[in-house]
């Protein structure tokens, strides 16, 4: 019996160690609102940001801009990482509907 209260203890130290471990990588991986909007901005090649949404997803958040620049426009999500996620684009102001 005291042999599986080891293993048990053993194996409990262990997930603690995983979970410590993915739980950092999580916040030192995720980005900020700041470096998101760069992010979209550089795919999208600049202009300006018109409509901005911040979500939230379990531990991190997620990213959605509305960016015009001259007649075109983009709609870019951006997750929590710095990955696009979507993009949309169109000219004119059919950003709006």
């Amino acid at each position: 019996m005291k042999l599986s209260k080891k293993v048990i203890a053993i194996a409990a130290g262990g997930f603690a160690v995983i979970a410590a471990g993915v739980l950092l990588f999580i916040f030192t991986q995720k980005i900020d609102v700041t470096e998101a909007t760069q992010i979209a901005m550089d795919f999208s090649g600049g202009g300006e940001v018109v409509e901005k949404e911040i979500s939230s997803e379990g531990l991190w958040k997620e990213f959605s801009f509305t960016i015009k620049n001259g007649d075109q426009w983009y709609k870019v999500e951006v997750d929590g990482f710095g990955n696009i996620e979507e993009m949309e684009s169109g000219t004119g102001d059919s950003w709006k509907y």
